[in-house]
């Protein structure tokens, strides 16, 4: 029996799953939904703070991955990195999401928070560790678009750089240029709330 990768490092490597997927094993699309959903929820999450919507983000990644697989030849399922795949269509719906809260926040006085359904979702209901992740987000959410989905990618999702590269379809050493400079911002930002100006 075929394992199936579980760790970043494999995400570069030929996935079983794919092969599974291209054989059409029955049993391939709902293992798929099963390896993926958590991950892929919680990078929706993180990126949109908003729990119902980082859900359809989640189903709409499967649907237009399902659908998508029904028109590719086997050879090109089997060649499939799924993880990397997945989440660049669910990064591609998360920017669509964004243009969508922009034209909302353009018409609409204020938009509602969702800063506390984040905390719960993501187990940080209260105490200083709700506090101190809250404060991490919305410093991540200050950061550029590019810079947070690079930093997102490899420090929430564990993704390796040929991983994040395939995701975005930004070229590695970009990759880890976002990284780096995202990282260095967000310790400017957590320097600015605990007081020390980021030094």
């Amino acid at each position: 029996m075929e394992t199936l990768p579980e760790s970043a490092d494999d995400v570069t490597k030929p996935d079983p799953l794919a092969r599974r997927l291209a054989t059409g094993n029955p049993d391939a699309p709902r293992q798929v939904v099963e390896r993926h959903h958590a991950e892929l929820y919680r990078y929706a999450l993180t990126l949109l703070r908003d729990a119902s919507a980082a859900e359809d983000i989640v189903q709409g990644t499967f649907e237009r991955a399902f659908d998508a697989l029904g028109n590719y030849p086997k050879e090109r399922i089997e060649a499939l990195r799924l993880r990397p795949w997945l989440y660049r269509i669910a990064l591609n719906l998360v920017r669509n999401a964004w243009r969508h809260r922009r034209r909302e926040e353009l018409t609409a006085e204020a938009p509602e928070g969702s800063d506390g359904r984040l905390g719960a979702s993501l187990g940080f209901a209260s105490g200083p560790d709700r506090e101190a992740w809250m404060d991490a987000l919305g410093a991540l959410g200050r950061l550029p678009e590019r810079q947070r989905v690079a930093v997102t990618l490899r420090y929430l999702e564990d993704l390796p750089y040929a991983g994040i590269s395939e995701a975005t379809g930004w070229p590695e050493n970009t990759c880890r240029t976002l990284v780096r400079r995202g990282i260095g911002r967000l310790g400017v930002f957590m320097g600015e709330l605990d007081g020390t100006g980021g030094h």
